[in-house]
């Protein structure tokens, strides 16, 4: 860890130190730059960590193995506190002074509010924030990222719930917690819609604002309804809360978390209480036996001895993997701008990552990477599928909402 923590703090410290003239997107002839905008010291730093660092590490393993054919990838990364002028700022430095090709953006409040500037600038964007706002490259040409959108998850959540209801007296009843932020927000006219179409009831909001101190006036509020699924968009650091308030009242209601929410972290910041809960997910846990796992685990147990991998270092893997193979095409083509590596994205059909995530598939009128995830348990302190692959169909009902 300390080697990792030292070469973000020196990434950052360059980036700190001056503006330079506007972005031309030249890279040096065997150095290719690429950006990374992300919460190291914010309400969501326990994802931003894990995050880059898996990313940092993808990229080391990258460059130990041949880089972008032969060149090398360089990460510039700036910790944006999860605050967006921060972020903002942080983009324009990138993009204004770094003269980066493309950059990763975590925080989807800074992403939505760079959403037009991104279109004018024509920066190839992967984001975290998984909205699937960003998927419509009519309206988003330059955005990408590497899963199924925050409301696709949330419908297939919905529809595993459904499908394992056996009660044909009612329909099954669900609330949804959140932070009162886009982020919070983002899924909630989707997945209400859809619920009310399948036959999932759907009662009360409870917002749960970061950082999570206490929630218990909340889960009181959510527990007069009494549903039987509660779905937790959150983080661990603030989700662990959440679940252990639940366990001290003695709630029943049984927790399904999104994305964010669900990774191994919130097991050991839980104390036991994430026990029994659900998440769904379609990014690898650490250490499952996939073929693109033994690389990841590899890397982790030589560089990181002793720490807890999560499949959010997973994740930040895949996004480097994804990544480097659009840089690779556009490279190869002899087009290594932001739009040859958009349309090196747009040649995606069905990339495999060894397991690490489903096949993810881009074209130009689509940004939908992949619509399938799986439904996990956490059973003695291990993420469990109970699931195989669930996908929705591409129909273009929710598309870009």
């Amino acid at each position: 860890m300390k080697k990792w923590k030292i070469g973000v703090v020196v990434a950052a410290v360059v980036l700190a130190f001056g503006l330079g003239p506007a972005a031309t997107h030249a890279v040096a002839a065997d150095v290719i730059k690429w950006g990374v905008l992300i919460d190291l010291s914010g309400p969501t730093s326990d994802w931003g960590k894990n995050q880059v660092k898996g990313q940092l590490d993808a990229t080391r393993w990258l460059n130990e193995h041949g880089g972008i054919n032969g060149k090398k990838l360089k990460l510039l990364v700036i910790d944006d506190g999860y605050k967006v002028p921060r972020g903002v700022a942080g983009y324009n430095r990138l993009v204004d002074s770094e003269n980066v090709v493309g950059l990763y953006i975590q925080s989807t409040g800074t992403t939505m509010t760079l959403r037009k500037k991104i279109v004018s600038d024509g920066v190839v964007t992967i984001a975290a924030s998984f909205t699937s706002k960003f998927q419509n490259p009519a309206k988003t040409p330059f955005s990408f990222f590497v899963s199924p959108s925050y409301a696709t998850m949330g419908r297939i959540a919905l529809r595993w719930i459904k499908d394992t209801w056996d009660d044909s007296s009612r329909n099954p009843k669900i609330c949804f917690l959140y932070p009162d932020n886009k982020y919070g927000r983002d899924i909630l006219k989707v997945c209400k819609d859809y619920a009310k179409k399948i036959g999932v009831d759907v009662g009360p909001d409870q917002v749960i604002n970061w950082p999570t101190k206490d929630a218990t006036v909340q889960l009181m509020n959510m527990k007069r309804y009494n549903p039987d699924w509660a779905y937790i968009t959150s983080t661990a650091m603030n989700g662990a809360v959440i679940l252990k308030n639940a366990r001290s009242l003695g709630i029943k209601t049984k927790f399904i978390s999104n994305i964010r929410n669900f990774e191994e972290t919130l097991i050991t910041l839980s104390g036991g209480a994430s026990e029994g809960t659900y998440g769904v997910h379609p990014i690898a846990p650490y250490g499952a036996p996939v073929p693109g796992m033994k690389k990841v685990v590899q890397s982790h147990e030589s560089w990181h001895p002793g720490e807890m991998g999560t499949n959010v270092y997973v994740e930040g893997w895949v996004n480097i993997l994804c990544a480097s193979q659009a840089l690779r095409l556009a490279d190869k083509a002899g087009d290594l701008t932001p739009v040859g590596i958009r349309k090196a994205f747009e040649q995606f059909k069905d990339f495999k990552t060894g397991g690490l995530a489903p096949p993810l598939t881009f074209t130009s009128t689509d940004h939908r990477a992949s619509m399938a995830a799986k439904i996990y348990t956490i059973k003695d302190n291990r993420m469990i599928a109970v699931s195989d692959w669930i996908e929705l169909p591409k129909t273009m009902e929710y598309f870009g909402k």
